[in-house]
């Protein structure tokens, strides 16, 4: 099976939890309403952000990959200049642009986000598909983020090129390039592994993304109690996994300063 980007970014996140998705899936929770309800958000903002380019050919997700990339090489090959969700393999790596332009000077991704500000994981999640189209031969010409602006207000009318910012993030993706190989290479030799990798729990189980491995690694690895010093209000993350890090568990296991 190919490494998706989605695969990249959590393997970014959490070399144990590529692991488990790709080994011992069994053990992630299904997504909850709330998962599922940004997920959602995310697919029709992304069908929004199609609109900003009409006329554009897509590509119906159908699981046969092999039959989609043919497809796009196809689109190309016939002059098709916008290409929605657009399927490109390289070396075991596979991406899904977005929105994928072909201009003059080459092809622009277009990455469509339903958040209100760029991300660093956004970056990282356009470098591994600028990554795959340059490593094909492609010569991609610029990187966009595409996602909400704040500013906009509403009128009668919705204003699409008001809705959304496009933020220009090539020289960011390319300054990630000289890493990948290193960070596939990383990750081919974890998953030839038997063995999941020794990570505790940490900041990173809840960023950039909550994980759907805590309830295996925090409850039934760790043993973390249902109430915790986790579960202090108004106590700074690091602080929490300070006192973790120290024996500190419980409630009862903090000692009153005298």
């Amino acid at each position: 099976m190919p490494l998706s980007k989605s695969l990249y970014i959590r393997g970014l996140q959490c070399e144990k939890s590529l692991w488990l998705k790709k080994k011992k899936p069994e053990v992630l929770q299904a997504p909850g309403e709330n998962a599922q309800a940004v997920f959602d958000t995310g697919t029709s903002v992304g069908e929004l952000a199609c609109e900003l380019f009409s006329s554009g050919e897509r590509i119906e997700f159908s699981g046969d990959f092999d039959a989609q990339i043919a497809k796009i090489k196809e689109l190309i090959k016939r002059g098709t200049r916008v290409i929605y969700e657009a399927t490109f393999c390289f070396d075991g790596v596979l991406v899904m642009v977005d929105i994928l332009r072909i201009g003059v000077d080459g092809i622009i991704i277009n990455e469509v986000k339903s958040s209100t500000a760029l991300k660093d994981v956004y970056i990282d999640d356009a470098a591994i598909q600028y990554y795959v189209l340059s490593s094909l031969g492609y010569e991609v010409s610029r990187v966009n983020i595409i996602h909400i602006d704040s500013t906009y207000t509403r009128d009668e009318t919705l204003e699409l090129e008001k809705l959304f910012c496009v933020q220009d993030i090539t020289e960011q993706v390319k300054q990630k390039q000289r890493d990948i190989p290193k960070i596939l290479n990383k990750f081919d030799e974890i998953l030839s592994q038997n063995n999941e990798p020794s990570i505790d729990i940490g900041p990173h189980c809840t960023s950039p993304y909550p994980c759907d491995a805590r309830e295996y690694c925090w409850h039934k690895q760790r043993a973390i109690p249902e109430y915790s010093i986790f579960d202090i209000s108004r106590l700074r993350s690091d602080k929490k996994f300070e006192l973790y890090g120290s024996g500190v568990i419980k409630f009862n296991n903090i000692k009153r300063s005298k």
